[in-house]
């Protein structure tokens, strides 16, 4: 009996759900939208004749208001990067007759110049506005009279310069403001003031150089505040005192080169912080001592050469840690043994850090479930490198140099679900690796060294087509023979490979074997009948100054006593001249 009932409960829901979807849709007939626009209901039971109008086509000159239905509820206006909106605001959703139900107004990548006064007057219900991709350089409290009830300000990506005080005195509610990528450089006193409910505040890749903690004084409710990239080089912690509710804080990309032991000493319920992309060379011991409550933390791309023994003091719910990219070589084991029972994921990427080291490491951290191991020239990693972690699920093992698919050392993490293997130099994947991959939810095999042969990719061609592998497979690139290089595996098929590269490479090593001895041979004989020219042409030029030379000193040709011999021979001639 309870199960009909509990049917027919189900079976009334269902009628009543299609009632409502008919109604919407009949009302959706005399929606008023413009040619350029699609309008639509949106269908949920939640919300009430919600009406979302998007003009997301480009090449807008002006927002077609008058043919705009005023009942809309959410209003989006975009356009791609090639074909941007040239738009102005002011009063235009005002005035004559205001959209009185919008609740979220988005106007982006539309080269507005500026917001205009009394832009928003009578738009109460206004949960959102999002003004992102512009070219406001400057905003002021009238901007934003009669928004009591906006929770959500996003200003992303314009060029504004300054803000006055109490720009946002008439946003009572806000609670989430956004303004990275602008280019303020400096933020006033008394800026934030009436900003009471304000949790959320990001002023990245602004070029602000300096915090004014006076400035934080109307916000202390911030849990998340962000500086990404601003130039700082300190922080003054009276602004950390001023904010003693924040639970996630990022100041990562800036220049900060050394930090106190007691730097975020006030900071007790920070959950999440980050300090990538500094130029730090040491983490002091008990730098986190008081911040019990963080689970993530990131110090990547700094200049740490070693964590401190007791760097992670009292941090016994810290689930993440990445120290990739920095000039570590070792460790000690102590560090890590405030966080043994609670981290899951750490990332050693980009360290001089030998395998040793790492393993030691992650023998004390059974609990661990994602590890980064790029960039660590790695040619090999040993078969039981995994034998303590048996619930690892992610693996990063991008920017090395393997040749061959670690297929044993898979085999030992069963429960593996993400894998990064990309930008090695794998060339092939056999049957048995196929198979282990086939396991495995989430695979990144690009920017290998993939061989398109008949011998290295006709098994990967048969998985593409018969396996949950196919897509990953479909999307890589053969990198030889040089035919075939960045043609797409899924472009390819068993008639389109080359030949085996064994056999291939075996022809080409005896043509360039023959080929060598042909040279070797060519220049033995060359150099023979060189030297045989030389050897004659010195013979014939000495002999012809020999024969010069005798005929103009015949003398020299004879020893002394072969000149007395010569005189004693021809003294009687002569004699026998002078008798006569």
């Amino acid at each position: 009996m309870f199960m009909e009932i509990k049917f027919i409960k189900q079976k009334i829901v269902t009628v009543w759900i299609w009632v409502i979807i008919l109604m919407r849709a009949c009302d959706g007939v005399d929606i008023s939208c413009p040619s350029e626009c699609t309008c639509r209901s949106t269908i949920n039971l939640e919300e009430e004749n919600a009406l979302r109008v998007e003009c997301t086509q480009g090449d807008m000159q002006s927002i077609p208001v008058d043919f705009l239905d005023h009942k809309a509820e959410i209003v989006i206006i975009s356009a791609p990067p090639g074909r941007p909106n040239y738009l102005t605001i002011g009063p235009i959703f005002t005035q004559p007759t205001p959209f009185v139900n919008l609740r979220e107004l988005h106007i982006v990548n539309s080269n507005v110049p500026s917001i205009g006064q009394y832009s928003f007057w009578g738009l109460q219900n206004l949960r959102l506005v999002n003004l992102t991709h512009n070219n406001l350089t400057s905003i002021g409290a009238d901007n934003f009279r009669g928004l009591i009830n906006l929770t959500e300000l996003y200003l992303d990506f314009n060029n504004i310069e300054q803000m006055p005080s109490e720009t946002f005195r008439h946003l009572t509610a806000l609670k989430i403001l956004s303004l990275p990528h602008n280019q303020i450089s400096a933020l006033v006193p008394r800026l934030f003031r009436m900003l009471a409910k304000l949790f959320f505040l990001d002023l990245s890749y602004n070029p602000l150089v300096d915090l004014n903690p006076e400035v934080f004084k109307d916000i202390q409710q911030l849990q998340i505040f962000k500086c990404r990239r601003c130039l700082l080089q300190r922080v003054n912690t009276q602004i950390y005192h001023l904010v003693p509710h924040l639970e996630e804080l990022d100041l990562g990309e800036n220049q900060f080169k050394y930090l106190t032991s007691d730097e975020f000493i006030s900071l007790k319920k920070l959950k999440i912080l980050k300090l990538d992309g500094n130029q730090l060379s040491v983490v002091v011991d008990n730098m986190f001592g008081r911040n019990r409550e963080l689970r993530v933390l990131s110090l990547a791309r700094n200049r740490l050469a070693l964590l401190a023994p007791a760097s992670l003091t009292n941090l016994t719910s810290l689930v993440h840690l990445d120290i990739s990219h920095n000039k570590i070589d070792r460790f000690h084991l102590q560090t890590f043994a405030p966080v043994v029972n609670s981290l899951k994921t750490i990332n050693f990427s980009g360290n001089n850090l030998p395998l040793n080291e790492i393993s030691i490491v992650l023998q004390v951290l059974p609990q661990i479930h994602e590890v980064g191991l790029a960039n660590l020239s790695l040619n090999e990693i040993p078969v039981n490198f995994f034998t303590y972690n048996e619930h690892l699920v992610s693996l990063d093992i991008s920017w090395n140099k393997m040749l061959t698919f670690p297929y044993k050392l898979l085999t030992k993490t069963k429960f593996l679900q993400h894998l990064d293997i990309s930008r090695n130099r794998l060339y092939t994947l056999n049957e048995e690796d196929l198979q282990r991959l086939e396991a495995i939810a989430s695979v990144n095999l690009s920017k290998n060294h993939w061989r398109c042969d008949q011998c290295s990719a006709e098994a990967m061609l048969v998985y593409m087509t018969t396996t949950v592998l196919n897509m990953t497979i479909r999307q890589l690139k053969c990198h030889s023979p040089l035919r075939l290089r960045g043609v797409f595996f899924g472009d390819l098929n068993l008639d389109s490979l080359e030949l085996c590269a064994t056999t291939h490479e075996a022809q080409m090593s005896v043509i360039a074997g023959l080929m060598l001895l042909c040279v070797a041979i060519l220049a033995a004989v060359t150099t023979a009948l060189c030297c045989s020219r030389r050897r004659a042409a010195h013979y014939y030029t000495n002999e012809e100054k020999r024969r010069e030379h005798e005929h103009e000193h015949p003398e020299e040709l004879l020893g002394r006593t072969d000149l007395g011999s010569v005189a004693t021979i021809h003294a009687p001639v002569h004699l026998m001249t002078k008798g006569s």
